[in-house]
């Protein structure tokens, strides 16, 4: 008997020995995968370290040696550098086809969505990312939807003023009642985006935790997955029905919601798909804090409530020749510093005014503010932060809504809501390697009486 346990217990560790190998080769053979993308680069992991500095030079040698597996966010970055430096047509095919084994490695060694080591947290980030494409593109389609309602609603105004009649009134209603009904769906994508991203933060930082802890020798690499070892370091799960636990600080400042062009949707599908109801529940969007390891956003702080003086209609334009920066200079003003790529007429539709306006009743001399804008600088990837504070004008009418939006590259970072009365919010972003930096502003009502701002926007190196 006691023969037959021993011989038992043999089997276990043999059986555990031979899964660590699987698991080894399985890492091993995407990290040669990964190794050949880098080669295509032409950079040396020490290169693409320079160009990406939320990656250490050892960290991308343990992805390409399949020593550790990569966050979704490395992924994409060696995608993008490899499609920026070669003219591959079958690209949309590979990143497709690199995701797809991607998440199969992540399952075969063990990951799972409610697990809390570092291949489950991996899963969890790679299929949060897809939920917040979808939920992206739907909210697009609801604020274009509603967009076209202003017009209709607008337009059927018209024509009750031209031949007043009981038709019109009763189109105008199913309008207002569909606009009202788009309204509800808007604000409850938002929400359930804010709950997202509030997850995504959280799983970065739970997982720059363990790679601080894997740098100082106290966890294993990642991939050993639950049970693989005395010394496997665990990361409590987050509490039931609690998605705003906060993020534990990263070393690489968050990460921001990446949107992969159709490929990852291409890959939930072709891995058979998994339930993602898990991030459908959360919590308010009004600070939503969408990151990436070179993309964090500050937390807020608020300026006392004050009421309504109204912006300053006469403000000046955007220079077209700012003077040029001083080699002294550590910080450049959007407004004053930088040539946007995009500077529309002032007065039009996409348009920033450039000057003073009143928020809070404070006025600040120095702001970007509209109704409805966009406003695009080039970066060149030579700042290392982004800083400005948000704030809704004194003059906007009770009820509208601006939403602001702070746009690195193709991915938006950042997004508020807000109202006026309501407290100026600061936003700080790290841009390391940022090519391009979109900011704009929406007013939800179109009245245009309401003026969102961007106050003392500045970029750093």
């Amino acid at each position: 008997m006691a023969h037959d346990g021993e011989g038992g217990a043999g089997d276990g560790i043999l059986a555990r020995r031979q899964a660590r190998a699987e698991k080894d080769r399985l890492k091993a053979g995407f990290g040669a995968r990964l190794k050949v993308l880098l080669d295509l680069t032409g950079l040396s992991s020490r290169e693409f370290a320079a160009r990406f500095p939320a990656y250490k030079d050892s960290t991308v040698r343990k992805y390409t040696l399949g020593t550790n597996l990569p966050p979704w966010d490395f992924l994409d970055d060696l995608l993008t550098e490899v499609a920026r430096r070669t003219d591959d047509p079958a690209a949309p095919q590979r990143r497709t086809e690199l995701f797809t084994a991607y998440r199969t490695v992540l399952i075969d060694t063990g990951a799972d969505l409610h697990g809390s080591d570092q291949n489950s947290l991996l899963l969890r980030l790679l299929d949060g990312e897809e939920t917040l494409r979808r939920l992206g593109v739907e909210l697009a389609e609801v604020r274009g939807r509603e967009n076209e309602l202003r017009q209709d609603l607008e337009e059927e105004l018209r024509r009750a003023q031209a031949a007043p009649g009981t038709g019109h009134q009763e189109r105008r209603r199913r309008l207002e009642e569909e606009g009202g009904a788009l309204a509800a769906r808007r604000d409850e994508l938002v929400h359930r985006r804010g709950a997202v991203v509030t997850e995504l933060d959280d799983c970065r930082g739970r997982l720059a935790v363990m790679e601080a802890a894997e740098g100082s020798g106290d966890m294993v690499p990642a991939g050993t997955g639950a049970g693989a070892g005395a010394h496997q370091a665990s990361v409590p799960p987050l509490p039931p029905g609690s998605p705003t636990t906060p993020a534990a600080p990263s070393k690489h400042g968050g990460r921001r919601p990446l949107v992969l062009i159709g490929a990852v949707g291409a890959v939930v599908l072709l891995a058979g798909g998994v339930a993602i109801g898990v991030w459908a529940t959360g919590s308010n969007d009004a600070d939503n804090r969408a990151s990436s390891p070179e993309r964090t956003i500050s937390s807020t702080s608020d300026a006392p409530r004050t009421s309504t003086p109204t912006p300053s209609p006469e403000a000046p334009s955007v220079s077209a020749t700012p003077a040029a920066p001083t080699a002294e200079q550590s910080s450049w003003s959007l407004i004053e510093d930088l040539v946007p790529m995009d500077v529309y007429p002032e007065g039009t539709d996409r348009s920033f005014t450039t000057g003073a306006l009143t928020v809070n009743n404070h006025e600040y001399p120095a702001t970007l503010y509209a109704y409805e804008a966009e406003r695009t600088w080039q970066l060149g990837r030579e700042y290392r932060t982004f800083t400005a504070t948000a704030g809704v004008s004194d003059s906007t009418p009770s009820g509208d809504v601006i939403t602001f939006t702070v746009q690195v590259d193709d991915a938006v970072v950042k997004e508020l809501q807000m109202r006026a009365g309501d407290p100026v919010k600061k936003v700080s972003i790290p841009v390391s390697g940022a090519f391009r930096i979109k900011l704009t502003a929406q007013e939800s009502f179109s009245t245009q009486n309401g003026y969102g701002a961007w106050i003392d926007p500045v970029v750093t190196k």
